[in-house]
C-alpha cells in the first residue's frame, strides 16, 4: 500500500469524525553519525488544514524519495484549539502473542483513558504502534504518555517504547511514521481498538 493511501483509508476518516480541523506531518531524516540521544538532525513540521489534505500528501509523496521518513505527529486543532493525539511506539516484536497482548491491554484501559476509546493499532517490520485520533489537551496528552510508562504485558514487558516516550514529552509531541524510510516498509494497519 502506498503512504498516502494509508493515510487517507485509516487515518483521515477517523481524523474528520473526531472532529480535527489542522494537522502536522514531520518529514525527516537521520544524520550518519548523530547523537544516539537525538538521531532525528533534520526535522520539517509541515502544517496542513484538513480540507487541503490531498494537495499536502501530493507534495509530501511528489518524488519516491526514502532518504525521508514522512510521519503523522500529535499536534492537531480542533476548534481553532491546538490539541494532542496519543501516539505510541510499542517496545514488543511482532509475534501473534504480543500482538494479542497489546489489544488486550488498550481493551483494558479502554475506561479510564478517553485516548483508547478510538484507536488503531498498527505495524511495522519490528514493532507495534498505536494511533488515537481522540484530540486531547496537554495536560492530557501527557498523562496518557506517562500512562504508557506503566502499561506492561503478563509477563512484565513494557508496551511502550520508552525512548519513543521521552522523545515525545521532551519535545511535546509525537509522531508516527507512515512512509517508507530508508529500509522500512510502508507501515501495515492491523484493527481499529
Amino acid at each position: 500500500m502506498k503512504p498516502e493511501d494509508l493515510f487517507r483509508e485509516y487515518y483521515l476518516s477517523n481524523l474528520l469524525k473526531n472532529g480535527v480541523d489542522n494537522l502536522v506531518f514531520r518529514k525527516y531524516s537521520h544524520s550518519i553519525g548523530a547523537n544516539i540521544d537525538n538521531p532525528k538532525d533534520k526535522t520539517n513540521l509541515i502544517f496542513s488544514n484538513i480540507i487541503l489534505i490531498n494537495e499536502v500528501l501530493s507534495k509530501l509523496f511528489l518524488t519516491d524519495d526514502s532518504t525521508y521518513g514522512i510521519a503523522i505527529t500529535s499536534i492537531v486543532t480542533h476548534k481553532t484549539e491546538i490539541k494532542f493525539l496519543f501516539l505510541l511506539d510499542c517496545s514488543l516484536s511482532i509475534s501473534n502473542e504480543n500482538e494479542k497482548e497489546v489489544i488486550n491491554i488498550i481493551n483494558k484501559f479502554k475506561t479510564n483513558l478517553k485516548a483508547f476509546t478510538n484507536a488503531m493499532l498498527i505495524k511495522t517490520d519490528k514493532s507495534y504502534h498505536i494511533a488515537s485520533f481522540v484530540p486531547l489537551s496537554i495536560e492530557e496528552w501527557r498523562y496518557h504518555m506517562a500512562q504508557a510508562l506503566l502499561m506492561q504485558t503478563s509477563r512484565g514487558e513494557n508496551i511502550a517504547d520508552i525512548r519513543y516516550v521521552g522523545h515525545s514529552l521532551e519535545r511535546d509531541y509525537g509522531s508516527l511514521r507512515f512512509s517508507a524510510y530508508e529500509d522500512k516498509k510502508v507501515p501495515e494497519f492491523i484493527c481499529y481498538i
